[in-house]
């Protein structure tokens, strides 16, 4: 089956305007099944009916014994020391049948997860990076000896937005995911596919699920009459580039204690985690390509689904941001107010993300006629952006006058912000 065979069937019974989200679940799938790489796990994010449970739940089906799907997750979900009536094994990592020393896990709705009180939700996201990192102890009271697992586990998974600020509370501690926010498309349109179809529920996830199951054994069948994939020096570059600016603008910041501003210089994470996982994909995006032509070089459509990957580790916030600053000209600085405007959130909010984004190096603070203003720091940055978010033209964003509103808002929060510090 090519790839183009299995958008077809799919885009019969769901509606995609940005079918590159299809290529990158499929690949990380293959790239986990085939041990490309480092585990990739992936995080498709899109709003609520947004059509990512309907990629994740057929793409579980496809080898459900290897694919292991998890509605739920508690602290004893991975390993426990419960045991069945036989004395086996309860956890999903130990017990026969479960996911053993290679597999993966799917979640549909990651929310179980960032629903969770914060200390079960703080244990269970160290577990998960423990898991990441291939190797987990768990000590049981119940045990003499404690329970170890060893081996290579990837996961696919949906959100919705919410997850950007619920994961940036563990930012310090290293994230392990990656991300693909689905973009937006012509809602009525893709409600009239919906109701024009013939098929709904299990019945969709099983014909859906044969699909993927059919182009996934092809892949693995073309990996295993052929060489190993070997990535361009160029490639490789490109793969270094984005994986250092996502890692710069997924970075949080630290905020005083009442939450109003950022006290703490931060830290941006090394790149080589997100770019290993990004290389995984890569090869098998490489994979697909032959099977479409017969040849391992990737195309400049396989290299924009890794620049999305990386740039959707920026949230909603910041990616909106860095649009407006790459619509106009380079080195052309607006103010906070500016900004704000366009991206139609409050100016103190806004200037909280270009704070962010100046910290990390990504703007740059200046100023004119005494006012704070922001540019890109960089001309790589600028041409990344507008090139991830397919910007050819520039325009001129409008400068207003503050309104008097807005002046008494300012300078309300100014005396505020002097009563409590003297």
């Amino acid at each position: 089956m090519k790839l183009q065979e299995l958008k077809n069937k799919i885009q019969e019974y769901q509606y995609f305007e940005d079918t590159n989200v299809i290529n990158a679940s499929v690949a990380s799938i293959i790239s986990n099944s085939l041990k490309l790489g480092d585990p990739v796990w992936l995080i498709i994010i899109g709003a609520s009916s947004g059509g990512k449970s309907q990629i994740i739940r057929p793409l579980s089906q496809s080898h459900e014994k290897f694919i292991h799907k998890v509605d739920d997750i508690t602290e004893n979900t991975f390993l426990s020391g419960a045991k069945t009536k036989g004395g086996g094994n309860t956890s999903l990592l130990l017990r026969p049948g479960g996911i053993g020393t290679h597999g993966i896990i799917s979640i549909s709705d990651l929310t179980i997860l960032l629903s969770k009180a914060g200390e079960s939700r703080a244990v269970i996201m160290s577990q998960l990076r423990a898991l990441c990192d291939g190797e987990m102890t768990k000590h049981s009271g119940s045990m003499d000896k404690p329970l170890h697992w060893k081996g290579y586990l990837g996961i696919i998974a949906g959100s919705t937005p919410s997850v950007y600020p619920a994961f940036e509370e563990y930012s310090d501690l290293g994230e392990r995911f990656i991300y693909y926010r689905m973009k937006d498309f012509d809602a009525e349109k893709a409600t009239h596919v919906a109701l024009s179809r013939k098929l709904f529920g299990s019945a969709l996830n099983d014909t859906l699920s044969e699909a993927y199951a059919e182009y996934i054994e092809t892949m693995v069948k073309t990996y295993a009459e052929n060489d190993p994939i070997e990535l361009s020096q160029e490639v490789n570059n490109r793969l270094a580039k984005i994986s250092k600016f996502s890692e710069d603008v997924r970075t949080a910041v630290h905020k005083d204690w009442k939450g109003e501003k950022i006290d703490r210089i931060p830290t941006p994470a090394y790149p080589m985690r997100v770019a290993l996982q990004l290389v995984a994909i890569t090869r098998a995006l490489s994979l697909m390509r032959h099977n479409e032509c017969g040849s391992y070089e990737l195309i400049e459509e396989d290299l924009t689904i890794l620049d999305w990957i990386g740039y959707s580790l920026a949230n909603e916030e910041k990616r909106a941001c860095l649009r407006v600053f790459a619509s106009t000209e380079f080195e052309t600085s607006l103010s906070t107010q500016a900004i704000a405007d366009v991206v139609g959130l409050d100016t103190s909010i806004v200037g909280n993300f270009l704070q962010n984004l100046s910290a990390v190096k990504v703007l740059k603070r200046t100023a004119l006629g005494g006012a704070l203003r922001w540019e890109f720091a960089s001309k790589d940055s600028y041409d990344l952006v507008r090139r991830i978010e397919s910007i050819k033209e520039t325009v001129e964003i409008d400068e207003r006058d503050v309104t008097t509103e807005e002046l008494d808002t300012h300078n309300e929060e100014a005396n505020q912000n002097f009563d409590r510090e003297f």
